[in-house]
């Protein structure tokens, strides 16, 4: 203080720091729908078809037990998870498998059964060499007794470190992740939306240590704030770093036709509620909201 003064301090407060980047900067374009073309190749449709948000769910249960065909593979790599232990459930209840867990073969393939009466359903993936998946949200044809998936995607403990060091980050061991992939109503995946985790349903109040990012389409990898600060055509984003919770509410706003970006009208176009885990990555098909 002594040494202030004698420099002639005016004793005027510091600036303040400017505020943290957690990936929820408003964007600078309207949503957009958009078709994969070739590997890592995205072509813009135009504007996102959100004709269904905020229609009545049009969800139908199955009418037959569903046996669902798939096989595991790396999120980053795309390598196959042979030996990946995996059970299906309904909604999120984690704790209330339809079954016993079916381990995936030598070429990672396994076949699952989603039963009579389903709507909505996840798959928790584990293994020694992965950090527990969760992929939730899922659908079937709901009359048809054999269907195909083409692969679920679970997350290697080498994956986890390398995609968070991409972006200069270090994972905290004891954190979650919860990460998705956003589709509009003609499921094409959406662009230049915003994503975050919330505890409040319907309205943001950003969870302590959230953090968003978005990833490069041409990669197929995450990115730094400063080069994407909302998704690309991949529809992709993360959130990581986030305390255990039983209950938050992963959300995506945007601007849904320019009209709305002209007047700075944020709409929650996806939410979904999950819990957070501890040393687990969440995953999950995020879609228009519906009633």
């Amino acid at each position: 203080m002594l040494a202030a003064a004698a420099c002639g301090d005016d004793g005027g407060a510091a600036p303040d720091a400017p505020p943290k980047d957690i990936g929820f900067n408003k964007p600078t374009k309207s949503l957009k729908g958009n078709r994969e073309v070739a590997d890592n190749q995205w072509m813009e449709l135009g504007p996102a078809d959100l004709a269904c948000l905020g229609t009545p769910s049009a969800d139908a249960a199955t009418t037959v037990d569903v046996a669902l065909s798939t096989k595991v593979t790396d999120f980053q790599s795309g390598n196959l998870a042979p030996g990946t232990s995996v059970i299906a459930f309904p909604n999120q209840s984690i704790g209330q498998p339809f079954g016993a867990a079916v381990v995936a073969d030598e070429m990672a393939k396994l076949t699952l059964t989603i039963p009579t009466g389903t709507k909505r359903f996840g798959f928790k993936m584990t293994s020694d060499s992965a950090l527990d998946t969760l992929l939730l949200n899922q659908t079937v044809q709901p009359d048809m007794a054999a269907q195909m998936l083409g692969q679920i995607q679970s997350v290697s403990k080498t994956t986890a470190q390398t995609l968070p060091a991409l972006i200069g980050v270090s994972r905290t061991a004891g954190t979650g992740v919860l990460a998705g992939a956003v589709r509009d109503c003609a499921n094409h995946e959406i662009s230049n939306f915003i994503a975050t985790v919330s505890s409040t349903k319907g309205e943001v109040n950003h969870v302590d240590g959230a953090d968003t990012y978005y990833f490069s389409s041409s990669v197929g990898l995450p990115v730094r704030h400063s080069q994407k600060a909302a998704s690309s055509e991949d529809g992709l984003f993360m959130i990581i770093e986030l305390q255990a919770a039983p209950k938050a509410f992963v959300q995506v706003w945007g601007y849904v036709n320019d009209t709305d970006l002209a007047a700075d009208k944020l709409t929650l176009v996806a939410e979904l509620e999950t819990a957070v885990i501890t040393d687990t990555v969440i995953t999950g098909s995020y879609e228009p909201l519906r009633q």
